[in-house]
């Protein structure tokens, strides 16, 4: 339960009294509801055996906690529909007040000022208080929908995005309590391990997990629940965040997400959803697994679109990214700075393994070839974001600078640096 809207109501509900004064004032255009001036298009029509709404009766509404008189006094008075949402919501959710700040866990006088418990909504409140409070904000949500019905302007059902379009909106309901009742139950479980994660903590939440896949299939046909795994499930969670990175479009998320799926189910989780390490064999064969979908990725990508997955994961991709978005620079900007990083680790060794070059020399060439890397930097940057960039993520470029070549990682997240070899000795 958000507190928000709690501390909304009573501000909104005394104002409403207000606003109907307001309409129908007499110097205000929209005093007329009943005479001839046109009804605003976004404002419902009023029965014509309706009579203007008074201040009083308001009053008297809000005084009885009757929110569906209120309804109708408040559209009848020709108040825009999202007016009149906002002002009985609020006075739907003032009948829980009392009962919700009941519930609502208290400050500790006795804990010190200058501590922080990282969990402290959880543990001031018990498995009964939390369950009442769901409870309750159910309750306050299916009498606003009985109310008001569903906001049409919020696409259906207030609290959906457009991954539930796959659905009817007549199944939508459902899909959601099922959601929110498993979601409820897997928090429950997450709670009682108090930061400590026990191999029966995974099996509880792989056993409520099992559960809500037979009860979605109950309610979806094997299409939407196919379509449902696609925009819902675990996999797709983490997946869609990387595709916003990469940019990737529906058929490339498709192609990865079948791949990453069928990953995802051979792997053995905590509670948490990491990776359970059982020794070191398992910790290398999960090593090998990704090797070989990171392959799979390549292979339905292509080279040169799996280059720039690979690319838009990058954390120090990312930053130039966010750089050159805030500075308003060329979009290609970030990758042209990130690709310095290729051309360095290709130029560094080749200095390296130069036979004609002595070890000052080689150290020479390195120092300098940082140098023209840093100016490149700036050229594409400006000094501000260059100096910023290079001090927090450019820790290879300073490796080069002091005599050494660096590789990277595929994926760029790992570097290696290799120092100049000492001259060989002179042959006996």
């Amino acid at each position: 339960m958000k507190v928000l809207p709690l501390l909304l109501a009573a501000s909104l509900v005394g104002n409403a009294a207000w606003i109907i004064s307001s309409v129908r004032t007499p110097d205000s255009p929209a005093a007329n509801v009943s005479g001839s001036a046109p009804q605003s298009a976004s404002s419902p029509a009023r029965p014509s055996d309706a009579s203007p709404a008074d201040s009083t009766d308001v009053i008297a509404a809000l005084k009885a906690q009757n929110p569906e008189t209120l309804r109708d006094l408040l559209r009848a008075a020709g108040l825009p529909e999202q007016t009149v949402r906002s002002i009985v919501g609020s006075a739907v959710w003032a009948r829980y007040r009392e009962r919700m700040k009941a519930l609502q866990p208290q400050p500790d006088p006795d804990k010190p000022w200058w501590k922080q418990d990282n969990n402290d909504y959880y543990s001031r409140t018990n498995r009964e208080q939390r369950a009442e409070i769901r409870r309750l904000q159910r309750e306050a949500n299916e009498e606003s929908l009985r109310l008001l019905g569903p906001d049409k302007t919020n696409t259906g059902w207030s609290w959906q995005d457009t991954r539930y379009n796959f659905v009817s909106e007549e199944k939508r309901k459902d899909l959601m309590e099922v959601e929110q009742d498993y979601q409820d139950l897997i928090q429950e479980v997450q709670q009682d391990m108090q930061g400590f994660a026990l191999p029966s903590d995974a099996e509880k939440i792989r056993f409520l997990m099992d559960e809500k896949k037979r009860d979605l299939a109950a309610v979806l046909t094997p299409q939407e629940l196919e379509d449902y795994e696609l925009r819902m499930s675990r996999t797709a969670q983490q997946l869609r965040w990387k595709m916003t990175k990469f940019d990737g479009t529906e058929d490339e998320y498709r192609k990865i997400f079948t791949l990453q799926k069928a990953f995802d189910d051979t792997q053995d989780l905590d509670a948490c959803g990491n990776p359970m390490n059982r020794g070191a064999t398992d910790w290398k064969k999960r090593q090998e697994d990704e090797n070989k979908l990171k392959e799979q990725f390549k292979a339905v990508l292509g080279p040169e679109r799996y280059t720039d997955y690979l690319r838009s994961q990058n954390y120090e991709y990312q930053q130039l990214q966010s750089a050159a978005k805030r500075l308003d620079l060329p979009p290609e900007t970030a990758r042209q700075v990130y690709d310095l990083r290729n051309t360095v680790a290709t130029e560094s060794n080749r200095i390296i393994d130069q036979l004609d070059l002595g070890v000052d020399q080689k150290k020479q060439a390195l120092a300098a070839l940082a140098k023209t890397t840093r100016d490149q930097i700036r050229a594409r940057l400006g000094d501000e974001a260059a100096e910023v960039y290079m001090k927090n993520s450019t820790h290879w470029l300073t490796n080069v600078e002091q005599g050494q070549a660096v590789t990277f990682s595929d994926d760029g997240n790992n570097t290696s640096t290799r120092a100049i070899p000492p001259p060989p000795k002179p042959a006996k």
